[in-house]
């Protein structure tokens, strides 16, 4: 099956999901909270969601510059906008794919590729525990949750730093089916996720990261707006969003759908917000978001010609 149909399969059975989580609310609330959207934020929130795009594509531009990888700054930015696209497979490995189309496109080897997009996912995991972290502290939330956060980075940091346990992982990795078919040389493959994981890449790939999260909860922020809800503050959005995407995407669901829109509709009743409410802004935080991109990541597909590669 190409990847195509692949994706629109994915996106047929979102929209399945969406409609049962719209049809289970309250069909008078969920009317008046249609009529309430006003459109003229519209323009605001898909400028800051395009706007998040530009941290994550100088962390990825800068990733390939570190590993000598030379393409024009027109394909750099054609194949890292195709992600979205891949990122609506289960746990997002989709995302690999992008190592094809630099094959394709430029005969870049995926040994140099495939360890700079898995690194480029663990530096958009850290941006999101970090800035979850920054809106518990700042809003003095439950410090249990601090403690999941920080074990959960140390996690993270163990295995990109203790060599023998980042070793143990990847040898692991590159003996599965995916992996053993595309890496040639595992220790040029080792050698491109040292590169890839130094102190100064780490600290400036971190930032971007914590960057983009913060304006995507801008974003999500100005959707509550739009609708006229009030309740939560900015910081309180930045950390339900990140949460709610950290909870969609270990599900390993395809782009999270239903665990990350049940997260924050979820977290919004705690706030005090009606579950019909709740609901209709979680679906749209999603379309303008998530979707937006997906849509963008289509486009850029086809200009490379990623819509055409077979995901074996």
């Amino acid at each position: 099956m190409k990847l195509e149909n692949k994706i629109v399969s994915i996106v047929v059975g979102s929209i399945v999901v969406y409609a049962i989580f719209l049809f289970t609310s309250d069909f008078s609330v969920l009317s008046e909270n249609i009529s309430n959207f006003d459109i003229n934020y519209l323009p605001l929130i898909f400028f800051l969601v395009t706007i998040s795009w530009v941290p994550l594509f100088l962390k990825w531009h800068i990733l390939l510059k570190n590993s000598k990888i030379e393409i024009s700054l027109k394909k750099s930015i054609l194949v890292f906008l195709t992600g979205p696209a891949f990122e609506i497979t289960p746990g997002q490995v989709g995302v690999l794919m992008k190592s094809q189309l630099l094959k394709t496109s430029s005969n870049i080897p995926r040994t140099k590729t495939i360890p700079i997009i898995m690194i480029e996912k663990i530096y958009d995991l850290i941006g999101a525990i970090v800035a979850s972290i920054i809106g518990i502290v700042i809003l003095g939330l439950d410090s249990a949750l601090i403690l999941i956060a920080v074990i959960s980075l140390s996690l993270i940091f163990f295995f990109m730093y203790y060599k023998p346990a980042t070793e143990k992982f990847f040898n692991k990795v590159v003996k599965l089916k995916f992996f053993s078919k595309h890496i040639e040389n595992i220790s040029e493959f080792q050698n491109t996720i040292r590169e890839s994981t130094n102190v100064k890449i780490s600290t400036i790939s971190t930032t971007l990261g914590v960057l983009y999260w913060f304006i995507m909860g801008a974003a999500a922020y100005f959707i509550l707006i739009s609708f006229d809800v009030n309740v939560l503050h900015y910081l309180e959005i930045v950390s339900i969003y990140t949460t709610s995407i950290l909870l969609g995407a270990i599900s390993f669901i395809p782009a999270g759908i239903g665990v990350t829109e049940g997260s924050i509709t979820g977290l919004f009743t705690l706030y005090g917000i009606d579950i019909s409410t709740a609901l209709i802004l979680s679906v749209m935080i999603r379309i303008l978001t998530l979707w937006y991109s997906v849509a963008i990541g289509f486009i850029s597909l086809k200009f490379t010609g990623g819509l055409s590669l077979k995901n074996n």
